[in-house]
């Protein structure tokens, strides 16, 4: 229950417990519940679903829910998105693109990707079926979050200073990412069967070769990377859903 609430408390905007004591191993052992966690913000989501949508058309109620979501984190990963689009876009090599991801100044090019990144989730929810809708807010915060403990996993630091990403990514195990990956199989076969497990299976594909792409690329991974590669997958398993419920 202590490393969930870390994980909790890391991952979403909710403190629980204020005086809670955290070491770097608390903190990459806590990933273990980042499955659990994404499940918890499912819930919200589909308890939102349930009382907006007596009120209000369902177009509409996908824009609370995006923004329902992005309240409930902080905004934290869609952070980290728009920083990675614009250190990969804009850095010509290592050293200035992870400069430039450290920026606080937003660019042209994480504008563009916040964009079409919302917009696109914001289409794929209008698609959804209703027997579809609420399995799909419960598996979607729920893979995409366990995506960051596998990558963490198959990556190195990216930065020789410290930085929010770094105990996960240095001091996760092979228990965490087994444990966490048992989770995650389960929440995925018992909402969608077999195709929830297609589903896990080429998100974890997809993640382990982002990972690879990264390492290559900038050295490994930062807290930044980890919040692009959640965003991103919530829209991709969004698309897979629909591509497999044609």
């Amino acid at each position: 229950m202590r490393r969930f609430l870390i994980a909790l408390q890391f991952l979403t905007i909710f403190t629980l417990k204020k005086d809670l004591k955290v070491t770097n191993e608390d903190l990459a052992a806590s990933t273990t519940h980042f499955p659990l966690v994404g499940l918890t913000l499912g819930v919200t989501l589909v308890i939102a679903q349930w009382l907006f949508s007596s009120i209000l058309p369902q177009g509409v109620v996908n824009g609370l829910l995006m923004v329902l979501l992005i309240i409930c984190t902080g905004a934290l990963h869609l952070d980290g998105f728009a920083d990675t689009l614009d250190g990969i876009a804009g850095g010509m090599n290592r050293k200035s693109t992870l400069k430039i991801m450290r920026d606080s100044q937003i660019g042209p090019f994480g504008v563009v990707g916040l964009i079409t990144l919302l917009l696109t989730k914001y289409l794929a929810l209008n698609e959804l079926t209703e027997s579809l809708r609420n399995r799909s807010l419960l598996l979607m915060p729920s893979l995409s979050r366990w995506t960051m403990a596998e990558m963490a996993y198959f990556s190195e630091y990216a930065r020789k200073s410290e930085g929010v990403g770094q105990p996960f990514v240095e001091l996760i195990r092979k228990k965490e990412v087994l444990i966490s990956g048992t989770i995650i199989l389960i929440i995925s076969s018992v909402l969608m069967a077999y195709k929830g497990i297609l589903i896990l299976a080429v998100i974890a594909l997809w993640t382990f070769i982002a990972s690879k792409y990264f390492n290559h690329k900038l050295g490994g991974v930062t807290g930044d990377v980890l919040g692009a590669i959640n965003e991103f997958n919530e829209v991709l398993i969004l698309l897979l859903i629909l591509v497999l419920w044609r």
